[in-house]
């Protein structure tokens, strides 16, 4: 390919690219606007922590992958470390792609996912343990953040699934908050479960078998499931009442 038919390739590649700017879900939008539950998501972000030992000794995994709501992952992890609970956050490994598929990974997502605000990229977190090497006997509660590229991927990992469904069979709490439900879908957890999710996914969650209720934090045994970053706080909440019971 010459000079010219280069120039041209990378003008089309360009063409197929909108520099438009990026929708994305404000915190300081969120935590500030008038409405019951935003002034709590406001409180559960910033207020002080006044009991600091009053998870220790409990361990919870955050499942997620690239793609995960930052406010959703930020703010459970936050405020249950801050508590004294010890949070991992729990990925699985970015394998190879058939080049067929046109993907392309940077070296930080062997060790890191990628955090978003809605459509926009925010910034890269640890991975603490990977899917293949998560046991249900180490942890106390699972918790799957939203943002919908995290889900729609993470619900392709066998080991991921493997870990969330036997969290749940052992009784333990397991979460899932905006469009996280769509791993419980794949897991086929939800026929005859109440359960609630983002308004646009909670037909997905009838479709699986779910009683889909249409509240910020939806409790059924020890499925607790929410809408949208603004019931983090209830879900956090639901999720400590069922681990100090």
């Amino acid at each position: 390919m010459n000079n010219t038919e280069q120039t041209a390739s990378f003008n089309r590649m360009q063409q197929m690219m909108s520099p438009s700017g990026v929708p994305s879900i404000s915190t300081e939008l969120l935590v500030t606007a008038d409405g019951e539950l935003n002034r709590e998501l406001n409180a559960f972000l910033f207020d002080p922590v006044t009991n600091p030992s009053l998870l220790k000794g409990k361990n919870i995994a955050i499942c997620c992958t690239n793609g995960v709501e930052e406010v959703e992952i930020l703010g459970a992890h936050r405020w249950l470390t801050e508590h004294g609970a010890t949070v991992h956050i729990v990925s699985p490994r970015i394998g190879e792609f058939h080049p067929t598929l046109g993907l392309r990974f940077p070296p930080m997502t062997k060790t890191h996912v990628l955090a978003i605000r809605l459509m926009e990229n925010a910034g890269w977190l640890k991975i603490d343990r990977y899917t293949d090497e998560a046991n249900a006997k180490d942890y106390d509660a699972v918790i799957l953040p939203g943002g919908c590229w995290n889900p729609d991927a993470l619900r392709m990992d066998k080991d991921a699934i493997a870990f969330v469904t036997d969290m749940y069979n052992k009784g333990k709490a397991t979460c899932a908050i905006c469009h996280g439900q769509w791993v419980l879908v794949s897991a086929g957890l939800l026929p005859g479960k109440k359960a609630t999710a983002v308004w646009n996914i909670q037909i997905d969650l009838k479709n699986a078998g779910a009683t889909v209720l249409d509240e910020p934090c939806v409790v059924d045994g020890n499925l607790i499931t929410a809408r949208f970053p603004y019931d983090l706080p209830r879900m956090v909440k639901a999720l400590t009442d069922h681990l100090l019971k």
